[in-house]
């Protein structure tokens, strides 16, 4: 069996060293592929249809690895485009990729690989029961389906590796899980499926794999029969048994098996071993079928409109009674609102003290006394775009000028870091779809059509 060679890159749009990627190029790799997007940022992008990353950065990863697939002769890959990788997202990624080639005057064929699934087809599914909730979400509904902006289905290696047969040199695809971008080349070799789906769980964050990130070094995966070993392409940096181990981690639920639409990476039988200071060499890797593949739905569903007030506090009487405060101040809210005539039903809303529990909220284990200032952020979500700036509007002069305690008030309890300090954020969206959806075998190609360029 001959050895694959997968150089992978950090997210696109984030950079990288340009020396360790020319060093990588030196290296002759069957693959260059780069993840481009995430659901970590909630479910925003996805909604809008807005871009996670600027035209410029991507500009700049995306012209430096086309040239040095170029140059060698072999494939691009890249998924999740755009971040949630819907169609909107993928049109905008193949008109910047034909921007570029048109400019440096190259030629290849383009392979762009919609992830939108059809709402009609989940309809279906939910009907024969076919489709079940991740973590602590509802059972998805009929109805449910039809509140969805849009939705996407995450691609598995299946169709970059039609995109791959079919000739494509760089290959643009929608929704991906992160392994099956770098996975496809190393599966049409022949290579064996435990280490090249784990080789390829290890690089698909880049440089997350080194242990220092910050330098942007690309990793190589040297993918050989039942093992892989994992190096760095720039210089100075390094591969360690913990820094490998660790990104298997990443992401996870479960430290030991991370599941894939047509079946489980297991490693409970992985070996990590050190070849010297830079390179790790992993062994014992499996991947186990699944009986029956999946496909994981994110769908974005539209809840209201949103605007955000900004603060500081640095009263010490104030902060002392912080949960006093914030509650008397919720109640001024809610008597505005009734005012306007405004429903309870119609809007919500939300404080976020930073300097105390912001981040974890009444889960937090550390509620110490806070320091000198806090920094308020006042979130209100409204039905309407009316009922979320007839809200906004009395939010700084309620919580500013409301005299809670003897001596206070009079609009000195808040100051605001910048103008304007009432923010309309826009559009307010939450995941309504976070779902399996049993698939056939065949449609884990089938489901994701692939469109064709000739630039």
């Amino acid at each position: 069996m001959e050895e694959t060679r997968v150089l992978a890159t950090c997210s696109l749009g984030l950079g990288f060293s340009y020396r360790g990627f020319q060093a990588g190029l030196a290296m002759d790799p069957h693959l260059i592929a780069a993840d481009a997007g995430s659901s970590d940022f909630g479910p925003y992008y996805l909604g809008a249809g807005a871009m996670q990353k600027g035209a410029m950065s991507l500009k700049r990863d995306l012209t430096v690895l086309i040239e040095g697939a170029l140059k060698l002769g072999v494939p691009f890959c890249t998924g999740s485009v755009g971040g949630p990788g819907a169609k909107v997202h993928l049109d905008v990624m193949v008109d910047l990729v034909t921007e570029i080639a048109r400019e440096r005057g190259w030629h290849f064929k383009l392979a762009a690989i919609d992830s939108e699934v059809d709402k009609a087809l989940i309809k279906g599914r939910i009907r024969e029961g076919r489709v079940r909730p991740l973590g602590g979400f509802p059972d998805l509904t009929e109805e449910g389906v039809d509140e969805l902006v849009r939705c996407v289905g995450m691609i598995g290696a299946e169709p970059y590796i039609r995109a791959l047969d079919e000739g494509a040199q760089v290959i643009l695809a929608g929704r991906t899980t992160d392994p099956s971008i770098f996975v496809a080349e190393a599966l049409r070799r022949g290579a064996q499926p435990g280490a090249a789906w784990h080789a390829a769980k290890c690089i698909d964050k880049g440089y997350l794999a080194t242990t220092t990130p910050e330098d942007g070094s690309p990793v190589l995966a040297r993918i050989n029969g039942d093992e892989f070993t994992l190096e760095p392409t720039k210089a100075d940096s390094r591969c360690t048994v913990q820094s490998v181990a660790q990104i298997t981690l990443h992401e996870n639920s479960d430290p030991f098996q991370i599941a894939q639409p047509t079946g489980v990476i297991d490693t409970h039988q992985t070996r990590y071993e050190a070849i010297d200071e830079r390179r790790v060499r992993v062994t014992g890797s499996r991947y186990l079928p699944a009986k029956q593949p999946t496909i994981k739905l994110e769908g974005a569903k539209l809840v209201g409109y949103r605007r955000i007030l900004l603060a500081g506090l640095r009263d010490p009487r104030l902060i002392a009674r912080i949960d006093e405060y914030l509650d008397a101040y919720r109640e001024k809210i809610r008597l505005a609102a009734r005012s306007m005539e405004i429903s309870e039903t119609d809007y919500t809303l939300q404080f976020r003290v930073y300097g105390r529990d912001a981040v974890m909220g009444p889960t937090e284990p550390l509620r110490d006394k806070p320091g000198h200032e806090l920094g308020l952020v006042v979130d209100v979500v409204g039905k309407t775009k009316e009922i979320a700036a007839a809200i906004a509007t009395r939010l700084g002069p309620t919580g500013s000028r409301m005299q809670f305690l003897e001596g206070m008030g009079g609009g000195g309890n808040f100051a605001y870091p910048f103008s304007p300090s009432n923010i309309d954020v826009g559009a307010a969206y939450e995941w309504g779809a976070w779902h399996l959806m049993e698939v056939d075998w065949d449609e884990l190609t089938d489901l994701f059509p692939i469109a064709y360029y000739d630039l």
